[in-house]
């Protein structure tokens, strides 16, 4: 059994090494160009821009993703803004209805629940903008992220290149679990502008991506029935040679989930749909006709969710093992601590030592060495603090946090091979 786990560790740390290092190579390239990238906001032309907004039971946090379009810095005869209420059983509706009475450029459409991919798809086929925008209905746009993201569009006029994406952050974290949520997106920022500038981009995030119109409608919209419809537009658009971007300052907040009942819902769709979208374009992988996509980002991909779950694997065999032991042990004394204690020893000595196997230990520290660089680096490009909201989100980011991610990702693993569906 030991040599079987040893094979298995060796496996994970070369390719844990070989994509951390790479990563590490193209940013250190790639750094001065991030230092001197500067996002504008001074546009020759103002296109026509049709801003989408899928709804259902969002109550709660519409009525601010409505303002925070409507106080977009934008002419506002450039503006069109379509809210699809997607069989909501709350308010949301009304809310709509009530806020843009005195707001020609908006409008509703309402039908009976079909899903955010059909709302989109329903929207796009009335969309007058030469360029369109999702924004979900429970984020907010910061009000230059547009000007910013069309600027990349006029500085770069080709065709092929289809979708902007934004730069996106947790909005006003509140408690622990958001908190951490809130490092993450962080980090996510500068690994996707990375992605971006190796044309390696999988992810046309919800809230507020910017397409090309054209580009989608040629693609045939977007995937209704698919629960993660914004990574299988993105792969679509990779399959077809279109081109994807990062606006790296072109900043939207989202809504992260407070409790673990809905972060485990939101991460299961996200983890089911990423494997779905692997599963669906295969082809790509490790298919040079693709570039960098085909050869490091799918293949990227598809390793993430075998380490994963090796990680997880691993961290039951050295951690549970144990504990169920001393359980064991427990058990048979009645559990008397004063018993168990007085008979401890701890076995030390400097053999011990000399024949430890430093050389997992030098690739575990490199490894997280090269972690805690990007995301020191994450939140230096975010223009963030990393203690902003104080030492107390890093214990669970660095500690487990990622662990619970794959134990999620585990048990999605599971649903994706008996082939079980969820829907969005």
């Amino acid at each position: 059994m030991n040599v079987v786990i040893n094979v298995i560790l060796w496996i994970a740390y070369a390719f844990s090494l070989y994509f951390s290092v790479f990563l590490l190579l193209v940013y250190l390239d790639k750094r001065k160009n991030f230092e001197s990238e500067s996002s504008s906001l001074k546009l020759k032309n103002y296109p026509l821009v049709t801003v989408i907004v899928p709804a259902y039971n969002e109550e709660k946090t519409i009525l601010k993703t409505l303002e925070s379009i409507n106080n977009l810095n934008y002419p506002v005869d450039k503006l069109e803004v379509i809210v699809v209420n997607d069989g909501s059983k709350d308010h949301t509706e009304k809310i709509v209805c009530d806020y843009i009475k005195d707001k020609p450029h908006f409008q509703i459409l309402s039908h009976s629940n079909r899903g955010k991919a059909a709302s989109m798809n329903r929207a796009l086929s009335l969309a007058k903008g030469e360029f369109f925008a999702c924004l979900d209905a429970d984020s907010f746009v910061h009000p230059d992220t547009l000007r910013k993201m069309l600027h990349m569009y006029e500085e770069d006029p080709d065709p092929k290149l289809a979708i902007i994406t934004p730069a996106m952050k947790v909005y006003q974290p509140k408690n622990l679990l958001q908190r951490v949520q809130w490092l993450e997106y962080i980090v996510i920022i500068l690994i996707a502008r990375i992605s971006s500038h190796l044309d390696c981009l999988y992810v046309a995030p919800g809230p507020f991506s910017v397409y090309r119109t054209a580009a989608i409608s040629k693609l045939g919209g977007f995937s209704e029935g698919h629960i993660t419809e914004d990574q299988e537009i993105a792969y679509r658009a990779q399959q077809e040679h279109y081109r994807i971007k990062q606006c790296p300052d072109g900043y939207v907040y989202t809504t992260a989930p407070k409790d673990l009942g809905p972060f485990y819902r939101q991460r299961r769709r996200w983890y089911l749909g990423s494997m779905i979208c692997v599963y669906q374009y295969k082809n790509i992988v490790g298919n040079k006709k693709y570039g960098d996509f085909g050869l490091m980002q799918m293949i990227k991909n598809l390793l993430g969710f075998i380490l994963s779950v090796t990680g997880v694997s691993l961290a039951a065999y050295f951690f549970l093992r144990p504990l169920f032991k001393w359980i064991k042990n427990m058990i048979l004394i009645k559990f008397n601590l004063w018993e168990y204690l007085i008979n401890l020893k701890f076995r030390f000595s400097f053999l011990d030592i000399l024949l430890a196997d430093f050389r997992k230990f030098f690739i575990v520290a490199f490894l997280f060495v090269i972690g805690a660089l990007f995301f020191y680096w994450a939140h230096k490009n975010a223009q963030e603090k990393i203690l902003k909201f104080g030492w107390v989100p890093l214990i669970p980011y660095f500690a487990f946090y990622y662990t619970l991610k794959g134990l999620i990702l585990l048990l999605c693993m599971i649903e994706f091979i008996r082939g079980k569906k969820i829907k969005w």
